[in-house]
Order: structure tokens, then C-alpha cells, then sequence
């Protein structure tokens, strides 16, 4: 499948595209591609913002998300990696990358969920 791929400033985009404020002053890359035609009726799997990701992936380093792993852990809430390892910081890189697959794995599936559900 063909795609275009241009990189531009973000304020020249139409003012139909939903642009999070911290990147509209920002450059951008703008991928277009055409849609199968078997699936012309559902959204296309929503692509990650590494971007975005990586923010997320700095702010996971932050004190602020070791306190919110410890509030959810007191909470009884379960995580699906060991959320004591990053509060204590023992978490090894083998394990950080593992995490991070997990992550990227999960953001596509949480934002086509959303969209089946309409809330996007």
C-alpha cells in the first residue's frame, strides 16, 4: 500500500484535524494513506504517536508515576508487569523494553476500543 508522508507545520493543517495544543506550533508528520476497500466502513488501526509515547515514557520515569504506582497498588490494582520494580527502581533494561512493547502494544488497541465505543 502507497502512502505520502509529508513533514509541515502543524498550523497549516485544515481545522478539521484535532491537534493536541502541545503540537500546534510544533512540525508535524502528516501520513496518508488509502483505505482497503473491504474495510471502507471501519476506522483504520489507529497508528502510535511515538511522540507521545515517548513523553509518557519520560513522565513514567518521574517521581509522580512511582506515587500513582503506589496509590494503585495500595488500592489492590493489578498491573501486568512488576510496578514494585519501578517504585524501588530495580527494574532492569530487559524488563523496561518488555513494558514498553507492552505499552505500544496497548495504546492501538486502547484508542480502536474508544472508537468502536464512539468516544473518538
Amino acid at each position: 500500500m502507497e502512502a505520502v508522508v509529508k513533514i509541515m507545520d502543524a498550523r497549516a493543517l485544515p481545522s478539521f484535524f484535532d491537534i493536541p495544543d502541545e503540537m500546534r506550533n510544533d512540525k508535524v508528520q502528516v501520513i496518508i494513506m488509502p483505505v482497503p476497500k473491504e474495510n471502507t466502513m471501519e476506522p483504520a488501526t489507529p497508528k502510535i504517536n511515538m511522540g507521545i509515547l515517548e513523553k509518557f515514557r519520560t513522565s513514567a520515569e518521574s517521581g509522580e508515576f512511582r506515587e500513582h504506582l503506589k496509590k494503585k497498588l495500595a488500592e489492590g490494582f493489578k498491573f501486568e508487569f512488576d510496578a514494585q520494580k519501578i517504585i524501588d527502581g530495580t527494574e532492569t533494561e530487559e524488563e523496561k523494553q518488555q513494558r514498553y512493547r507492552m505499552e505500544k502494544r496497548a495504546w492501538p488497541d486502547s484508542v480502536a476500543e474508544r472508537i468502536k465505543k464512539g468516544e473518538l
